[in-house]
């Protein structure tokens, strides 16, 4: 009983005590086409700024783009620990579905940000020593990118954002 009992108590201080990753996109790279759709490399920084270390072990999430019909579904098991203190690099695969891609194309066009909504969940663990997990932690993230993410051209094919 003193083990559980310790566990959760260890719980609830890393839940009191625990601040939420940051997350950023940094890029993206065109991986080319897919039967589903057009595939992207998503290249996020996620900070823990914690005193503790952050397995993350899958992402479950939906983006709504602004003014465009439909989401884009992204699913991710990317079981990727990120040290307290740090920030890791974390690749996540996105596939726009075709039917989404002239209203991605014409949105961007017009304006010059994009605003995006993500909500979904992820499942987490805290500490590599007592391994507490935590399923289906949700999160629910606005933001903005400048249209020019989606307009760069590099050496070796299309690339989206800053590298």
């Amino acid at each position: 009983m003193l083990p559980r009992t310790l566990l959760a108590l260890i719980f609830v201080a890393l839940t009191a005590l625990g601040c939420v990753p940051a997350v950023q996109l940094k890029s993206a790279q065109l991986k080319g086409p897919t039967t589903t759709g057009v595939r992207f490399d998503c290249l996020m920084a996620v900070e823990n700024p914690n005193a503790f270390d952050v397995e993350v072990r899958a992402v479950r999430a939906n983006v709504r783009i602004e003014n465009v019909r439909g989401y884009v579904p992204v699913y991710a098991e990317p079981r990727t620990w990120v040290p307290a203190g740090r920030t890791v690099i974390i690749a996540v695969p996105v596939t726009i579905p075709y039917a989404m891609v002239p209203s991605i194309l014409s949105a961007t066009v017009r304006d010059p940000k994009v605003t995006y909504n993500v909500i979904g969940n992820a499942d987490v663990t805290a500490t590599r020593a007592f391994r507490i997990e935590q399923d289906m932690y949700q999160f629910d993230e606005e933001g903005t990118l400048p249209r020019s993410l989606f307009l760069n051209v590099g050496s070796g094919g299309i690339g989206i954002g800053t590298r």
